[in-house]
């Protein structure tokens, strides 16, 4: 009887402790997580050419089931910025409608934002990235190789921007997410390798976190001008000629700081 007890015991002890990834990371050191899911077929190969439709390329990027349901979230994250199709809202004249596209048509986003350490994983990434380190980051291109510094960090602001991931954080955590985006434009600032264009997201981070926690200021100026409420929800490649969203998120972004 005790035997059997014994065996019991050590068949749960197995099923319910999951080896913990490896995970090496640091200053200029691309990032890797030993659970990351390597896509069986990638653009480049013959394989990926003798697709005839984009659906059976975003087929061939699903993760399966089983490996979803055991997948760490830093190996999921870091699977979904390896993602062959994660650059391509910049097709979108409305970026945002462009990452909510690629979004919905994998099911491994879902599974992301719907984990509990989602906060702790994505700003302890964020904040070890740097601007200083070149193109080592992913997400890569079609080619396989690394993107330029600003895409990446675009990039990986996407996942900071989306509702799913901004609506499950306190006010503290909130703010948080708010000191590392201004913290890096800051930085993005100073860097003259930085586009204009690889702020958007960035500016449009800092608008909605503050809309979010209802800074009376900025949301008068988003209720005023309608073109800033529709700027910090889909990112158009646009402005009017009269409306500079940048400067006027950069000036209530300084006072939401000063206000804390």
């Amino acid at each position: 009887m005790k035997k059997k007890i014994f065996l019991l015991l050590c068949t749960v002890l197995f099923f319910s402790c999951s080896e913990e990834p490896e995970i090496r990371q640091g200053h200029c050191i691309p990032f890797y997580i030993s659970d990351t899911y390597k896509f069986p077929i990638r653009p480049g190969t013959d394989e990926w050419k003798a697709f005839q439709t984009r659906e059976e390329m975003v087929n061939a990027c699903k993760i399966p089931q089983k490996v979803l349901n055991s997948i760490s979230t830093e190996g999921l994250l870091e699977t979904l910025l390896n993602y062959p199709f994660i650059n391509d809202y910049i097709f979108f004249d409305h970026l945002q409608s462009g990452f909510q596209s690629i979004k919905t048509e994998n099911n491994c986003f879902a599974e992301l934002f719907g984990r509990d350490d989602i906060f702790n994983i994505i700003t302890e990434r964020y904040e070890l990235m740097s601007l200083d380190c070149g193109g080592i980051y992913p997400p890569f291109d079609v080619q396989g190789k690394a993107s330029p510094v600003g895409i990446a960090f675009q990039a990986f602001e996407f996942f900071v921007f989306q509702d799913d991931f901004l609506d499950k954080l306190n006010k503290n955590q909130m703010y948080q997410v708010f000191e590392l985006i201004y913290e890096k434009l800051q930085d993005k600032q100073k860097n003259d390798n930085i586009s204009e264009y690889t702020k958007l997201v960035s500016f449009a981070c800092l608008g909605k976190i503050m809309f979010k926690g209802n800074f009376t200021p900025f949301v008068e100026v988003c209720n005023k001008i309608e073109f800033m409420n529709f700027f910090i929800t889909e990112i158009p490649m646009y402005r009017p000629s009269d409306v500079f969203p940048f400067q006027i998120i950069e000036k209530y972004a300084k006072e939401y700081k000063t206000s804390r």
